[in-house]
C-alpha cells in the first residue's frame, strides 16, 4: 500500500524551525529520488513481457504500464526467457561488450532464433544476443533497478518504512547546510550527511545481496 513521502514532514519540521513546506516538500522529493537512484534498492519485475525483435536494442519498459507510474528505469537487473511458450523460466546470463569481443568479434551483426545472453550497448540500452531473425512475442521479462521521478508522491509500504530515516537524514543533511536560514546548522548537516551516505551503502550492499522484502532493519538513529 502507497505511503505518501509528505509523511515524513512532521518530524523533520522539529529540526528545520521556520521551514517554508514548499522547500521541504521539494527537498524530501529529490532526496528520496537520488537515494533510490544511487543505492539501487528498489528492484521491480516488469508487469508485461518485452518482445524479442529484430532491432538490436530491447523495447523500453513504460511508467504506469510494465513499471510503477512516475518511476524511471536506471538499468536492467535481470532477464528471464520464455523457453516454452508458457512462463519466462530461463534466465539469460549478462556478459560484457568485452567478454562477447572475444567470443565472437562479429556479434553485434549476429542473428540466431535462441538468446545466448544479454549486455548494454554504447547508448546504455539493453539488448540481446543474438538479434532476432523474427519478432516474437513475450519473449522475454526484466527485472529493472527503478527510481522515482520528480512526479512521486509515494513509495510502496515497504521501501517506505524501510528506508525513511535514511531519507529523512537525506533531506536533513541538505537543508541544514543551507546559509542563512532559521534552520542552518552546518554541524548538523556534516552529522546526517554521515548517516545518509551510511544508509546509502547498507541499502546498496543489501540490493547487490539479493534485496527483496526487508528481512532486518538497521539501526540509523532518529531525528
Amino acid at each position: 500500500m502507497p505511503v505518501n513521502l509528505s509523511t515524513m514532514e512532521p518530524e523533520l519540521r522539529i529540526e528545520l524551525p521556520g521551514i517554508l513546506e514548499p522547500v521541504l516538500n521539494a527537498a524530501i522529493i529529490r532526496v528520496t529520488r537520488q537515494f533510490f537512484w544511487n543505492s539501487e534498492a528498489w528492484k521491480y519485475t516488469a508487469d508485461n513481457g518485452v518482445d524479442w525483435v529484430t532491432t538490436s536494442t530491447l523495447p523500453a519498459l513504460v511508467a504506469g504500464t510494465d513499471i510503477p507510474a512516475n518511476t524511471i528505469v536506471k538499468r536492467i537487473d535481470t532477464v528471464k526467457y520464455n523457453s516454452d511458450g508458457d512462463n519466462w523460466s530461463q534466465y539469460i546470463d549478462f556478459k560484457t561488450r568485452d567478454e562477447l569481443d572475444r567470443q565472437n568479434p562479429d556479434w553485434e551483426a549476429e542473428t540466431g532464433t535462441s538468446p545466448s545472453s544479454w549486455t548494454i550497448d554504447n547508448d546504455g540500452l539493453a539488448r540481446i544476443i543474438p538479434i532476432a531473425t523474427a519478432n516474437v512475442t513475450d519473449a522475454f521479462l526484466l527485472r529493472a533497478i527503478i527510481a522515482p521521478d520528480t512526479a512521486l508522491t509515494a513509495l510502496p509500504d515497504f521501501l517506505f518504512y524501510e528506508n525513511e530515516e535514511i531519507i529523512k537524514a537525506g533531506v536533513l543533511a541538505q537543508l541544514k547546510k543551507m546559509l542563512g536560514k532559521d534552520w542552518s546548522d552546518p554541524q548538523g548537516a556534516v552529522f546526517y550527511a554521515d548517516i545518509y551516505g551510511a544508509g546509502i551503502k547498507h541499502a546498496k550492499s543489501r540490493s547487490e545481496a539479493g534485496y527483496g522484502q526487508p528481512k532486518d532493519v538497521a539501526a540509523y538513529g532518529g531525528i
